[in-house]
């Protein structure tokens, strides 16, 4: 093996390793402040007196707080998808600086939203469908067989097996299912609208339902909650899991077959494996956060230290745009699925001295 090939694993290993220990960490940092302070911000639920299993009135709340989470992040993306392409030219004419804050600020306000969006679907799932496990099972595999059909269930990956790097293309490429430009008018306008009543919900359906699923087999992880043990055993699967979806789309890629028959079945395999171990990684981490971060400051300011630690971050490694987790990609990319190059670039960066922008 030449010096080349050892320097290319070298990179694919520290890669995966930046992904998984380094970015992933924050990503759910940012995740699991912005979640709870919504918690406490919008209808939180009231204390529950001695002897009394659940406070009536916290029904309702919970309705509540789903409902104004899920429309608020829904008009806000919707409102933001629609303005990014001139927000984007606009910014594009001006210096680096002004520029690179406009970015931020954009990105900030996206993810949070995309937070909100996913708190109100995720809490109005739990009302009214429940998690009991024929409910779970059903909405996970009618939401998965939906996007496979679609032909984006690549949507579903997040990291630790998706970056994306803060660059001004990336910030505000276009996301939609269609792909349309504002040039479209009124099918931009429904092309933001489908993506967003549609295909991201059933994202965040699947997510759900595996989440809420495993709850029923493995060790309990409500979000939000300090529950009796760490999911553990998320962590472990969830990493395995990626680790195993990095390897067999390395494989893939590297194979000469020309066969779809053969590589179609294989990429769509690596794309479930790969949803599974986000879910997992995330399920695993978010629990640890619940249980042993910040212990000795008040949930507040715990909340807020991880919204602004985890954002702060992310923005000086230029990896904010990761936060948002929610771009529409394409199984028919011919490229790798699992595409987290950080530090490859960066090498690629250096000897050809020009920015070459990593995309999800």
């Amino acid at each position: 093996m030449g010096l080349l090939g050892k320097r290319e694993i070298f990179l694919t290993v520290a890669d995966f390793l930046w992904s998984s220990f380094v970015v992933v960490p924050f990503v759910v940092l940012f995740w699991r402040g912005t979640w709870d302070i919504l918690g406490d911000l919008v209808y939180p639920e009231l204390p529950v007196k001695e002897g009394i299993e659940d406070a009536p009135e916290n029904i309702s709340r919970r309705q509540l707080t789903g409902i104004v989470c899920y429309l608020f992040g829904l008009f806000m993306r919707i409102f933001l998808d629609l303005s990014k392409f001139h927000l984007g030219e606009y910014l594009s004419k001006q210096p680096a600086l002004l520029r690179m804050l406009g970015g931020l600020v954009y990105t900030g306000v996206y993810a949070f939203s995309g937070v909100a969006f996913w708190r109100g679907i995720w809490h109005l799932m739990i009302q009214d469908v429940g998690e009991k496990t024929t409910q779970l099972i059903v909405v996970l595999i009618g939401s998965l067989l939906v996007l496979l059909f679609s032909k984006v269930s690549r949507s579903l990956i997040s990291s630790p097996l998706a970056l994306c790097l803060d660059t001004h293309a990336n910030t505000f490429a276009n996301t939609s299912y269609f792909k349309r430009s504002p040039e479209a008018k009124g099918w931009f306008v429904v092309d933001v609208i489908f993506t967003n009543l549609v295909v991201r919900q059933l994202i965040v359906f699947c997510w759900w339902s595996l989440w809420s699923l495993e709850n029923s087999f493995l060790i309990n992880n409500q979000i939000g909650e300090r529950d009796s043990y760490v999911s553990y055993d998320s962590v472990l699967m969830g990493y395995a899991a990626a680790t195993l979806a990095y390897t067999l789309d390395k494989l893939i890629m590297k194979s000469t077959s020309t066969k779809q028959y053969i590589t179609k079945p294989l990429q769509y395999l690596v794309t479930v494996i790969a949803f599974f171990g986000s879910v997992n990684v995330w399920r695993g981490v978010w629990s640890v956060y619940d249980n042993f971060l910040f212990p000795g400051i008040g949930k507040e300011l715990n909340y807020l230290v991880s919204l602004c630690v985890g954002f702060l971050v992310l923005s000086v490694m230029l990896l904010s745009n990761t936060i948002c987790s929610d771009h529409i990609a394409s199984d028919f990319d011919e490229g790798e699925i699992v595409n987290i190059k950080y530090w490859e670039k960066k090498k690629v960066e250096s000897d050809s001295d020009e920015m070459i922008p990593i995309v999800e």
